[in-house]
Order: C-alpha cells, then sequence, then structure tokens
C-alpha cells in the first residue's frame, strides 16, 4: 500500500476561457438542471439522474469539505466571462501515483472545444500540483464523444471493463484510458 501524502489543489483553476471552481449552494438549480439532462446523464454510471438526486449529491459534496483530509474535488465550470454553472467536474486523489478525472457539459457547450480545454486543466492540476504520476479517466463504452475528447487530449485507451458498475439492474461496460506525466510532458 502507498502512504499517502499532503495533497492541496489551489482553486479556483483557470484555462483560457474556462473557470474551474469549487461547487456552491447557488449552483443547486443549475446542477439540478445540468445532472437531470438526459443528454447528459446517460453515459454516467455514477451520480445523480434527476433533479432531486442532484440536490442531495450536491449537498453531499457541500457537507463533505470539512473533512481534514481531502482525496476529491468534485468542482464546478463556469465560463470566465459569465458567472454561472455550465459543467461540473471532479479530480481524485487515488495516491501518489495516481489520480482519476471526469467531467460533464452541458450539451449547449458540446462541440466548442470547452471540453478539451476543460480536461486538459484537469490534467495540469494533476500532473502539476498533486504531482501525480498516471491520470485515469472511465468512459462507457457507447460514448463516442467522450471517447474523441479523451483521445484528442492524450489519454490512450489501456482496457476494458466489463460489468464494471450496476445501476438500477443494468450492468455498465466502461473503457478505461490513461496518460502518464511523462506523455503528458511529450506533448509540449
Amino acid at each position: 500500500m502507498v502512504a499517502r501524502s499532503a495533497r492541496s489543489l489551489t482553486l479556483p483553476l483557470h484555462t483560457e476561457r474556462l473557470l474551474i471552481r469549487e461547487l456552491e449552494p447557488k449552483d443547486e438549480d443549475a446542477y439540478a438542471a445540468l445532472y437531470a439532462n438526459r443528454r447528459v446523464n446517460r453515459f454516467l454510471p455514477f451520480g445523480a439522474r434527476d433533479e432531486a438526486g442532484a440536490r442531495r449529491q450536491l449537498a453531499a459534496i457541500l457537507a463533505g469539505r470539512a473533512r481534514s483530509r481531502r482525496d476529491a474535488w468534485e468542482l464546478g465550470v463556469e465560463l470566465q466571462v459569465s458567472a454561472g454553472l455550465m459543467g461540473a467536474c471532479d479530480l481524485t486523489w487515488h495516491s501518489s501515483r495516481e489520480a482519476e478525472i471526469g467531467y460533464l457539459l452541458d450539451p449547449a457547450y458540446w462541440g466548442t472545444g470547452l471540453g478539451h480545454e476543460l480536461v486538459r486543466g484537469l490534467l495540469n492540476a494533476a500532473f502539476g500540483e498533486l504531482g501525480v504520476a498516471r491520470v485515469l479517466a472511465h468512459v462507457e463504452v457507447s460514448n463516442r464523444r467522450s471517447i474523441a475528447l479523451l483521445e484528442r487530449t492524450g489519454l490512450a485507451w489501456e482496457a476494458t471493463l466489463r460489468r464494471f458498475a450496476q445501476v438500477d439492474s443494468r450492468w455498465w461496460d466502461v473503457h478505461l484510458y490513461s496518460i502518464t506525466r511523462e506523455q503528458w510532458s511529450g506533448q509540449g
């Protein structure tokens, strides 16, 4: 077992167009609408699938921040030029060797390059401030847009995990994608 060291993430994170920040109580309505959107949640094996579930999920995230040892950052995403939640993401620190990312955006922003920018921002934080050696992401096997996004950002397919999760009597298969610090640095 790898010993865990102190870790922190300085927020907010900034990309060219995005502000990646802590979720706040004021985000509740936008967060609930985002997770209740069928176009968004159809590829999510975990997390809320309706407004009530999203409101409970956000309340749990906000309450969980009080823990002294933080291993996961569930974050809001907004455009720097306009305040308002338009996505969510997470960065989970597994060990000094590995972190995991996840993300979702309002469909109004799909195809704009913001997903690519968001993933790059998360990778910069994971390899930079958290100092991990490898970052991974799970993606539902039929989520072609997210697969393409991960590949464009430099992550490579590593494995297909059959029956990875069961939600509402449906088994989800996912692809595991990853990138190492050396691969990320070599993209320069």
